[in-house]
């Protein structure tokens, strides 16, 4: 006997699978959506952070450029300061060193045997003119400068003869030397 089913077993599970494929569908998109709005919400929230950090530190840095120039004024001021204090000691030495070579040069001058006539100084070079008795008392006097601590690169310019009252002959003398500014004691 032949057996016809009334029943739309196939078409209700068609649109039972249709159906629940829907369901799937719909439940995918939704959880998608759900989870790309968590996502959006939390780079959201992390950008947030990031830009209140990047403010933060631009305060940090705007305070730290404040001090920093407050810094360099202070330095600019002290390196003044510092040259300005220089000064004064390379003053200080230079009034005491002529002091001193002018001592040092009546201790180094041959006594009754010579003379000087002119001294010149220009930048710590010293130019002594004199006249001498003899080319000994010359070559004396240029030992005693040499031996001195005030001066150095002692260097005989020129001798020449000279004639002087009453017929006597005296050699006149040119010399240059270094002077050395020796520091005083602190």
């Amino acid at each position: 006997m032949i057996r016809v089913n009334l029943l739309p077993v196939r078409a209700a599970r068609k649109k039972e699978n249709i159906r629940r494929q829907v369901s799937i569908f719909f439940l995918s998109a939704v959880m998608g959506l759900a989870f790309m709005g968590y996502l959006a919400y939390n780079l959201s929230g992390k950008i947030n952070n990031m830009e209140e950090d990047i403010e933060d530190t631009q305060n940090e840095l705007a305070e730290l450029e404040a001090i920093n120039k407050q810094v360099k004024e202070i330095q600019d001021k002290l390196n003044r300061l510092q040259a300005k204090m220089d000064i004064i000691q390379r003053l200080d030495a230079n009034r005491i060193g002529s002091v001193r070579i002018m001592d040092a040069l009546t201790s180094l001058v041959v006594a009754q045997k010579m003379w000087l006539t002119s001294l010149t100084e220009a930048g710590g070079q010293v130019t002594l003119n004199g006249v001498a008795v003899d080319n000994k008392t010359v070559a004396d006097f240029m030992r005693r400068l040499e031996e001195s601590p005030y001066f150095d690169q002692v260097n005989l310019l020129a001798t020449r003869q000279v004639a002087m009252a009453e017929g006597r002959k005296f050699k006149g003398f040119s010399v240059t030397c270094q002077a050395v500014i020796l520091q005083p004691p602190q």
